[in-house]
């Protein structure tokens, strides 16, 4: 039986790129968003809160009115702009964003302070890229779905676990939250899947990816798409 295709895309979030206004880059996102076109997806899932749906799919039917000029966000520069492009009704929101008893700010801060050792080895592997002036839009998106990457993005979380001592524990207390969250997304992905045609991109900050690839895979309810074969 042929099973539904699920790509995530890994991202940054685009916001705090003011710079991505340019002529130079606005073409490099119609590049990216041309080449994830090719993939066909019947559904686009973002890393939105459910509560926030009616919000961001008014501002998507505006825009496909051409009465909405896109802000910088990677849900209206690419998944509006490729939504528009392939027809869809509407974007999927998957995300959940629920209290947490502590913030990763203070995870880290504490782990800086108490174990500086466990600090340093945690981190010391992690390379994440930049988005330079001398590197597009499509290289950036590469080095970030890089499975390297994505491998010590991944193992990094895990070891924020170590984080504490015995009956105080820092890191668990955050990841709890982090863990429930990435669980949240694959189950409202599994939801998008009505048939074995189905096609979903998924596009979500990047420190994602790893975790939801890996519940998608575990579940054996898809199977996974490569992001850099259409990148």
């Amino acid at each position: 039986m042929e099973k539904a295709k699920v790509l995530v895309l890994g991202t940054f979030h685009m916001s705090g790129h003011e710079g991505l206004y340019s002529e130079k880059r606005q073409i490099e996102i119609k590049e990216i968003v041309s080449k994830l076109a090719d993939f066909k997806p019947t559904k686009i899932a973002v890393e939105m809160v459910s509560e926030d749906r009616d919000y961001y799919n008014e501002k998507y039917k505006r825009y496909k009115r051409d009465s909405y000029k896109l802000e910088m966000n990677e849900i209206f520069q690419v998944a509006f702009r490729l939504g528009l492009r392939l027809g869809h009704e509407q974007i999927y929101p998957t995300d959940w964003m629920g209290e947490s008893g502590m913030s990763y700010g203070e995870v880290e801060g504490w782990l800086k302070e108490n174990q500086q050792e466990l600090f340093n080895e945690i981190f010391e592997e992690i390379n994440f890229p930049e988005l330079t002036d001398s590197k597009s839009v499509q290289d950036y998106y590469k080095e970030l779905n890089d499975p390297t990457l994505l491998y010590e993005l991944h193992k990094m979380y895990v070891n924020l676990a170590r984080v504490g001592e015995f009956n105080n524990y820092i890191g668990i207390e955050w990841l709890s939250w982090w863990y429930k969250r990435n669980l949240i997304m694959f189950s409202n992905l599994a939801r998008l899947i009505d048939s074995g045609e189905e096609r979903i991109l998924f596009i979500v900050g990047v420190s994602h990816c790893s975790i939801v690839t890996k519940f998608l895979e575990e579940s054996e309810i898809c199977e996974i798409v490569e992001p850099l074969n259409y990148l």
